[in-house]
């Protein structure tokens, strides 16, 4: 699946989707907006998040990761779109486990992928690591 982690000052998430590689962090207005579960359903997860309407329908596997630009405030959703809000650090996907314990011995959320991609056999490198601040710009 993937990991998409946030250590309070950065949003990170691999770029493998199982058979090709694309952005899993986008920004929606002053939202950046992370995502793990099936790639034909990313969509659905911004277009709901920029334009409001009724939740879309997810499998159960997805989960979403959102973070506030304006005051850096993280919010889960879980398939259903029901929104949890939550301190950093904060890690959704296959390897959340490995990057949350990865942050809170003083990672990166940069650091927290790179470890869940090491051990977590989901999370994969392959096609790089998407990285934002949590001002919503990009970090090469």
């Amino acid at each position: 699946m993937t990991t998409v982690s946030y250590d309070g000052n950065t949003v990170a998430a691999d770029r493998y989707w199982g058979t090709c590689c694309g952005d899993k962090l986008s920004v929606v207005g002053t939202l950046i907006v992370g995502y793990t579960g099936p790639p034909h359903l990313y969509q659905r997860v911004l277009d709901y998040l920029s334009s409001g309407g009724d939740p879309p329908d997810l499998s159960d596997d997805a989960e979403v990761l959102v973070v506030d630009t304006t005051t850096g405030q993280a919010t889960l959703y879980d398939y259903e779109m029901d929104a949890l809000q939550v301190d950093a650090p904060v890690a959704i996907g296959t390897g959340f486990q490995i990057a949350l314990g990865c942050m809170l011995g003083g990672g990166t959320a940069v650091q927290a992928v790179r470890a869940a991609a090491e051990f977590d056999p989901f999370t994969k490198l392959g096609g790089g690591i998407t990285v934002f601040s949590n001002k919503g710009d990009a970090i090469a």
